[in-house]
């Protein structure tokens, strides 16, 4: 993700549309700036599970799966944002930009896609004091 980060700012500060360079433009700022909250955010998420990790704390299964799913879909997002910027090029074999993409890719559902980890770290409902997931009307 960090890759991405970097070649999707180097690229918008090299490319030139409408005689400026994209960096320029307010929008792609503000694309570039989502790309890199993501990025910090699934950083410090990872760093927190790893101290969880070191201190064996009870809760860790919950966190984990919680990780894996902000972290897989901060992962999609800067992914999905580098292709937009790079164009059609973002997909070429020519550019690293969509190798890291197909790669995003594939790590994504190893070990489970997010929405598997969403729907194990989230609460189950509990009925009348019984530890039992309610179960959907038909």
């Amino acid at each position: 993700m960090t890759e991405l980060n970097a070649a999707t700012l180097d690229y918008s500060k090299t490319r030139k549309q409408f005689g400026v360079t994209l960096g320029s433009f307010q929008v792609l700022q503000h694309r570039m700036v989502d790309m890199f909250i993501a990025l910090q955010e699934a950083v410090s998420l990872m760093q927190h599970l790893t101290l969880t990790l070191a201190s064996n704390d009870a809760h860790v299964t919950k966190l984990a799966s919680g990780a894996k799913t902000k972290v897989g879909y901060a992962a999609r997002f800067i992914g999905e944002q580098a292709i937009q910027l790079h164009g059609g090029m973002g997909m070429s074999d020519e550019l690293k930009v969509g190798h890291y993409f197909k790669r995003i890719g594939a790590i994504d559902i190893q070990f489970g896609d997010p929405a598997f980890h969403l729907m194990r770290s989230r609460p189950r409902r509990m009925t009348r004091g019984h530890a039992r997931p309610i179960q959907p009307r038909k």
